[in-house]
């Protein structure tokens, strides 16, 4: 059984929902229902502790991490005791185990407090026995691996956090009586949903929970772990209308899962967890909210408490200096205060950016086009609106729907606002016949998306409705995915290098269900692992949890603070270019594309011929009341079949005497009207010169426009279902690339990491200049407008305040520099230049060199660019050579034999440089030659 990830906000699209209000009428008051509720649990607690007694004991080895082995009994031995027999300190700081065992034990236990996730499937990368998350105090099942992770490892916090959680709900239920419904640990802490009415959770409570939390740490009380059935489920949580309803829909029935007791808390709940609530140091609630029972708001409303702890006290106060420094960091504030951006309650979850929120957002796409130009990807636009067809036949209908935002348009149908680009490249993709010398094609969209998030989790640029990401499709072979993976890595590490990110990167491999054959996945993992490989950074393994339609790298973002943000991705993609029969010509062979353009043209004379079809039996009567207009089709070309056919007409309206004579004659017509169509579609085979006028000519008897025909011809593909290949042709592998993601989530981001402080080539107040005096103002407009026009955002302070209160107010509104102008800096031709940020003094420039102080301020160039600037370099280094070596074989434009065979490092460079030099020597011969002939003279 592999770790499964915890459930973070809610149970939504899990627990199916039988009526909208469960909860009932509330008044705080004592828990009555702890005291039956322990009996049962101790009962069976205690049963199965003698059970567990009665099993044989035999000896087990066991491999520590360093390659250890050691000794212990199966059903006896615990990695708590393992710990205490190396070291007394080991013990007291470790959380949680990891054990790996060769035969698994366990049964199969359903997981009610955490997301659906099923079994991993094995992948050629890494496979290696089940990891289970084991509690210290738990005996070992037999011979294993054994690991021992602490609150350091992100595995060992979030036990402990859910240890915690457990904590808070014994104190919620103390103190207010309520119905417990999910509390996992989450990224930072932990919450816990509770149901108590119309009561609100105030702040004024939090002393109160804190204080029921400490005297049940301070009771050193045990995490006890039993196996449930369904039934003792039922019974142990029967006075709680929200845990019987996840043990109704989440429990099969015959299934068995488990339960903990911490105290007077039993919750249902699959672990591991600490040994005791004495591990918790320091514990503290740090906010609540409101919330919904399975996450939809015509649901019961809930409490919500959040909670954070610690293994000692100095770690918990370092935690709250970091929480004080956020708030003040808290982006949205930010925004207000420097006018980036606000939020209007007409437009929820769009944000309006003004002119230096603007600056920023274009910044960034500019910058992020010169390197897609340097890289090799081409920029396209594309539609805002799709009909929703679009997303059915990618699959995002079925699984996002909720989240997309739909328009009627009447009879054209439904449409909708794009949530995401990818759909909408395969179709620009497939709208061009592409050979395989053509890719990888590499298309960057930075179009306007729409995602329709519930109101309740819109969160200032962090949870937006409206956004633009720096998104890119790469269109590739198989045997470029490497290349691409590598060049991929490349780019996000040196746009993550200019904000001072740290980043790490995880391998998610096959999961049990996947799109396309085995044996292309073990080659796009082995692909994409070698492009990691060639990347050069340390990377993990994420065993099993690719997408379906292909293996990604996830990777983690951490900030100044830390903290962990998913903004970049690259994940391989089989499912779209399968879904929407993207392929590319990967042979020119000259037989082969003939024979291609013949499948294909019968295939348009099928297509259309069956359109037809259909649309004649839908307008047939079902009582043959004119069978004169149900055979009447200039396609029919052989008489016999239209005699038989006449024939049939006439039997079928004078000869209903019995039915089973018209269940004979039902059967005759259906095998003449195979017949019929056969001969059809033959005859067509065999005149597909004549293809578009009699499909026309056809196609308008039968009611159908020449728009219609157009329709079936080129739009039926566009169908789910499996999509034969071409002869000569292959299906291109997608690459989904982002690094930066949603630009509006980014500059959240980044505003937090810099505290309102910004990188020069970012920022929208690089320099503000200060005239001393009104005297130099006009002086100072004029230096404003000049270094504007060399791309910098100045501004120019006309006020009547003192330079010292000028230079102050600088400061607090974050210009990165201040340029002081007076009567000595007229005369000088110079400007004073000093740095906010550091509050140093830069020195007097002159306007070229304070321009050339700030082109050293822009990002460094990526290797990309530094390894062209390398070649350019080269080639020049090469022109100096060849300018003293004249070989003219005739014109002397175009690079002779006689270069090669005297100057072989030519080859090295591109032809048109190559004839470009040639030209260059051929100048330079005949400007010597004219010299000297003068000379002569």
């Amino acid at each position: 059984m592999q770790q499964r990830s915890r459930l973070k906000e809610s149970t939504e699209g899990i627990i199916s929902q039988f009526g909208n209000k469960i909860g009932g009428p509330f008044k705080i008051g004592k828990p009555i229902f702890q005291e039956k509720r322990l009996k049962l649990f101790t009962e069976i607690y205690q049963r199965q502790q003698t059970e567990l007694k009665q099993f044989e004991q035999t000896s087990i080895k066991i491999i520590l991490k360093g390659g250890q082995q050691v000794e212990g009994k199966k059903w006896v031995t615990t990695p708590l005791q393992i710990a205490q027999g190396i070291s007394k300190k080991l013990a007291e700081n470790i959380i949680v185990a990891k054990v790996i065992y060769e035969i698994i034990f366990e049964k199969s236990l359903v997981d009610v407090d955490h997301e659906e996730a099923s079994s991993q499937a094995s992948s050629t990368l890494s496979f290696q026995p089940d990891n289970l998350i084991w509690d210290l105090t738990r005996p070992l099942e037999g011979d294993c691996s054994l690991e021992f992770l602490s609150f350091d490892d992100k595995i060992g916090r979030e036990v402990f956090w859910h240890s915690s959680a457990h904590i808070l709900g014994c104190a919620l239920e103390e103190v207010y009586g309520c119905h417990l419904c999910i509390g996992p640990a989450i990224e930072q802490g932990f919450f816990y949903d509770c149901y108590i009415g119309d009561i609100k959770v105030t702040q004024n409570d939090y002393v109160k929970i804190e204080k029921a939390a400490q005297d049940l740490v301070s009771s050193k009380q045990q995490f006890q772990r039993v196996i449930l059935t369904k039934d003792e489920c039922l019974e142990i949580f029967g006075s709680n209308p929200f845990k019987r309803q996840l043990i109704t829909n989440k429990i099969p029935n015959g299934s068995l899962t488990t339960a903990y007791r911490c105290g007077n808390l039993i919750d249902l709940c699959t672990g591991p967890h600490l040994p005791n609530t004495s591990y918790v140091k320091a514990f503290s609630i740090t906010k609540n909210s409101a919330a919904y029972w399975l996450g939809k708001n015509n649901n019961d409303n809930l409490q919500r408490v959040y909670g954070i702890s610690f293994p000692n006290k100095k770690l918990l106060n370092e935690y709250i200096q970091i929480q004080k420094e956020l708030v003040q960091r808290y982006h949205s504030n930010i925004g207000k205060k420097q006018n980036l951006f606000l939020f209007h309650q007409l437009s929820p979850g769009s944000a309006f950016f003004y002119p230096n929120g603007a600056h920023i957002y274009n910044t960034l796409i500019n910058f992020l086009r010169r390197q897609y130009y340097i890289r090799g990807y081409q920029e396209v636009i594309s539609p805002n609106i799709f009909n929703v067809q679009l997303w059915k036949i990618s699959g995002h209908y079925e699984k996002y729907k909720e989240n997309l935002f739909f328009i009627n348009m009447g009879e054209e149908g439904e449409y909708g606002l794009k949530p995401m680009n990818c759909p909408g490249h395969c179709l620009m993709f497939d709208m061009i016949q592409h050979s395989y010398r053509d890719l990888p094609i590499r298309y960057a969209d930075f179009g306007v998306l729409h995602r329709n998030e519930v109101h309740g989790a819109l969160s200032g640029l962090t949870r937006v409705r409206r956004f633009q990401q720096d998104d890119a499709h790469i269109f590739c072979r198989m045997d470029q995915i490497q290349d691409e993976i590598k060049n991929c890595l490349d780019f996000l590490s040196y746009i993550y290098s200019l904000f001072e990110f740290e980043f790490k990167l995880y391998l998610s491999t096959r999961p049990e269900k996947f799109l396309g054959t085995k044996d292309v996945w073990d080659n796009a993992e082995y692909q994409l692992e070698q492009g990691l490989k060639k990347f050069g950074k340390q990377y993990e393994i994420n065993q099993g949890d690719g997408a379906f339609y292909g293996p990604k790298i996830d990777v983690k973002l951490y900030d100044v603070y830390k903290r962990e943000h998913q903004c970049g991705t690259i994940q391989l993609d089989f499912n779209l270019p399968e879904r929407f029969n993207l392929q590319y010509r990967s042979s020119e062979d000259v037989h082969e594309v003939q024979q291609d353009k013949e499948t294909v043209h019968n295939e348009q004379i099928q297509v259309a011929q069956e359109i037809i079809d259909i649309h004649r039996k839908e307008s047939h009567q079902s009582d043959f009341g004119d069978c004169s207009d149900l055979f009447s089709t200039p396609l029919l070309k052989n008489q016999q079949q239209n005699d038989e056919l006449g024939e049939l007409q006439i039997q079928s309206i004078h000869s209903f005497k019995s039915d089973k004579m018209y269940e004979q004659q039902q059967q005759q017509y259906q095998q003449l009207q195979l017949q019929q169509h056969y001969y059809s579609a033959s005859s067509l085979l065999h005149k597909k010169q004549k293809l578009p006028e009699e499909l026309l000519e056809s196609g308008s008897s039968q009611g159908l426009s020449n728009h219609e025909l157009h329709k079936v011809l080129h739009e039926k593909k566009y169908e789910l279902g499996y999509h034969h290949l071409k002869p000569g042709f292959a299906r291109p592998v997608i690459v989904h690339r982002a690094i930066l993601g949603s630009l509006e989530r980014m500059i959240a981001i980044l505003t937090e990491q810099g505290g309102g402080k910004w990188p020069f080539w970012l920022s929208p107040k690089q320099l503000i200049l200060c005239p001393i005096s009104q005297y130099y103002k006009d002086i100072a407009i004029k230096i404003s407008a000049r270094l504007r026009l060399e791309g910098y955002t100045v501004k120019t302070d006309v006020s009547d305040m003192n330079i010292a209160k000028k230079i102050r107010n600088a400061q607090s509104q974050y210009f990165n520099y201040t340029g002081v102008i007076g009567e000595e800096e007229v005369h000088a031709g110079v400007i004073d230049i000093r740095d906010c940020y550091k509050n140093i003094r830069i020195g007097k420039l002159t306007i070229p060199q304070l321009c050339k102080f700030f082109e050293s301020l822009k990002p460094p160039k990526s290797n990309i660019e530094i390894q062209i600037h390398q070649h350019d370099n080269a080639h020049l280094k090469l022109n100096e050579e060849l300018l003293e070596k004249v070989f003219l074989n005739g014109d002397g434009f175009i690079v002779g034999p006689r270069d090669y065979e005297e100057f072989a490092k030519i080859k090295d460079i591109d032809p048109a440089l190559q004839n470009l030099i040639r030209w260059h020597k051929h100048m330079t011969y005949l400007t010597k030659k004219h010299e000297s002939n003068l000379q002569q003279e």
